[in-house]
């Protein structure tokens, strides 16, 4: 799991089950710990049989489960998760921690949290290099370049640039 921004977690498979179990994360500014306000999950819960789950174990936790397939089955499908995932990590994000999350955290939850970024006017490529950057600062020790921790579908990056064009 790797913090984004204040509130803000792109996460991969075992992180969205952790959250919807109950982890507590330190909340800005305060830095109380508390369940996730917010699980915004992009691929299938639970992806594997013998992980039951029946929803998040927090009473403050709220769960929209929009799965999309890895590359997506055109724009359309990317573009309609967008338009439930801001309005929702906008609303959560005010109560506590978000975690936006797919199986591997490297393209579905990245292109979601990249489209907030555009959102704020940031050029689609600078939103992904500033993902990137984030999550390789979360990773002290790791030699790796930026660019190779994401690896958004072309499918998305394509309707964030058509949604998004500046």
């Amino acid at each position: 799991m790797w913090c984004i921004e204040d509130r803000l977690f792109l996460g991969d498979y075992r992180s969205g089950y952790a959250a919807l179990g109950g982890v507590r994360h330190p909340v800005a500014p305060s830095g109380d710990l508390a369940p996730f306000a917010g699980v915004l999950s992009l691929c299938p819960m639970p992806l594997f049989p013998d992980e039951p789950l029946d929803g998040p174990v927090a009473d403050e936790t709220e769960w929209l489960a929009t799965p999309i397939h890895d590359g997506g089955s055109g724009e359309r499908e990317f573009e309609q998760a967008v338009s439930v995932a801001l309005p929702f990590i906008d609303r959560r994000i005010r109560d506590g921690n978000v975690l936006v999350h797919c199986a591997a955290g490297m393209s579905r939850s990245v292109s979601i949290i990249a489209a907030m970024f555009c959102r704020r006017g940031m050029p689609v490529d600078d939103a992904y290099a500033a993902i990137a950057a984030r999550k390789a600062a979360a990773l002290p020790g790791v030699d790796v370049e930026a660019r190779h921790l994401i690896a958004p579908a072309q499918e998305f990056r394509s309707c964030l640039k058509r949604l998004f064009s500046q």
